[in-house]
């Protein structure tokens, strides 16, 4: 609503920033347009890329704060703000204003990496933004590195400093960083044959697959409960622990599975022991699904119960659907089954279902991008299609190029009868 006519920005927009930012560096009082971008980001940009926007946001918190600290982090935050009101507006990107941006982040990064152990938590959130801001607005610097390559520089920060497993919850920088790193890693391995496996195929995991012996795995620490929703993810931390192992599961396949061409081999079969993996999987997906969930715990007394209310209904449902989503993924890509699978059209009907639960312009509808697009490639039937394509042409309105893309994508699947897997490039399905 603020982007429509008579809506929010008709007027004059009142710049508020939070105390608790305070003081604000030069960069930003020396000049009003600057502050009115760091004010879009924090009240729309940071809004859209979780699914449940509540007081702890970490876009609206942490990541300024660093932001404030650190000038090549601050540049990067107003050029994502930039190219998101831009695109909102629908106006043509500022690209001498970004590109002034951002001339020093590259060559800082490229010397971070040749330094090893002086990779700061700073150039690590550098990398993962960098990454970010590609999916959502490609070649917004007008230099054509693709958001893998981003998530890859992220990925060897993150290893030099010692890995998923350093982390912990009582560090609330890292801790984001790491959240949000594990959401672009394992999404990004589930959306093509191109992309790498995650770094840990088993984050946050856990169920039995778990190993705590992996010095690569990721281990569920400092008490975290694994049926706590992720306001940032929108789905559990043990769903994620399980879409990482489908992801590093189907990466292990596609090599036997898909043609020289990335065609599918309709005929390949798994092997006994990748469908007892593919088996023991399934049964976690399930347990973990029918758990008692707990949602968002930094709800704020003064809530309207009737929002507090659509807010629970939504996150569950939202992570029902990253769920079946997973059995998707499990079902086509591992177990090479058909669409018509009855398995395959079951986690379809209930993906379509859950959206239904998902108020239109929320923020749960920006981030459903994966579970919607697993299940329209599917979708064997018009109603089924006809209802995700126009969730997704309504979440385009938000200003994120990545559903623009993945809704063609859909559409191409739909009018070649080839599977997506077949038709991919560079798009990203979160």
């Amino acid at each position: 609503m603020a982007f429509e006519p008579g809506g929010y920005y008709a007027k004059p927009v009142p710049i508020k920033i939070p105390q608790d930012l305070e003081p604000l560096p030069p960069t930003l009082l020396d000049n009003k347009m600057n502050l009115l971008y760091f004010h879009h980001f924090l009240n729309h940009t940071a809004r859209i890329l979780v699914p449940h926007d509540c007081e702890q946001n970490p876009f609206r918190i942490i990541l300024p704060e660093m932001a404030l600290q650190d000038e090549d982090l601050l540049n990067l935050l107003l050029a994502y703000s930039t190219s998101h009101r831009a695109r909102l507006l629908n106006h043509p990107e500022p690209s001498n204003r970004i590109a002034h941006w951002v001339e020093g982040v590259f060559p800082k990064l490229r010397q971070a990496l040749e330094n090893p152990d002086k990779i700061t938590i700073n150039n690590l959130a550098t990398a993962i933004m960098l990454a970010s801001l590609e999916i959502i607005a490609p070649n917004a610097f007008e230099v054509n590195i693709p958001w893998r390559s981003h998530l890859s520089v992220a990925r060897q920060m993150i290893i030099a400093r010692g890995g998923p497993q350093s982390i912990h919850k009582q560090d609330k920088v890292s801790y984001f960083l790491s959240r949000w790193f594990a959401y672009l890693d394992v999404l990004g391995s589930l959306s093509g044959r191109k992309n790498d496996a995650p770094l840990s195929s088993t984050y946050c995991s856990t169920g039995p697959s778990n190993d705590s012996d992996d010095p690569g795995s990721g281990n569920n620490s400092d008490n975290e409960d694994p049926y706590q929703i992720d306001c940032l993810m929108g789905f559990t931390t043990r769903c994620v622990g399980i879409l990482s192992e489908i992801a590093a599961l189907a990466k292990e396949c596609e090599a036997y599975r898909l043609d020289e061409n990335g065609d599918v081999r309709d005929d390949w079969l798994p092997s006994d022991t990748v469908v007892a993996r593919a088996e023991a999987l399934k049964a976690e997906l399930q347990e973990a699904r029918e758990h008692t969930y707990k949602t968002c715990p930094h709800r704020s007394l003064a809530e309207n119960e009737s929002e507090a209310g659509w807010d629970s209904l939504e996150i569950i449902a939202t992570n029902e659907m990253f769920h079946w989503a997973g059995l998707l993924h499990l079902t086509r890509r591992v177990l090479n089954r058909p669409a018509r699978d009855p398995d395959v059209q079951n986690a379809v009907r209930e993906i379509v279902g859950g959206l239904y639960k998902i108020r239109h312009g929320s923020t749960a509808e920006a981030c459903l991008l994966f579970p919607m697009f697993s299940a329209g490639c599917d979708a064997l039937e018009q109603p089924q299609r006809d209802k995700i394509m126009s969730r997704l042409r309504s979440v385009e309105n938000f200003g994120m190029t990545q559903i623009h893309k993945a809704r063609a994508l859909m559409q191409r699947v739909w009018d070649t009868g080839k599977p997506w897997e077949s038709l991919v490039s560079d798009e990203f399905f979160g």
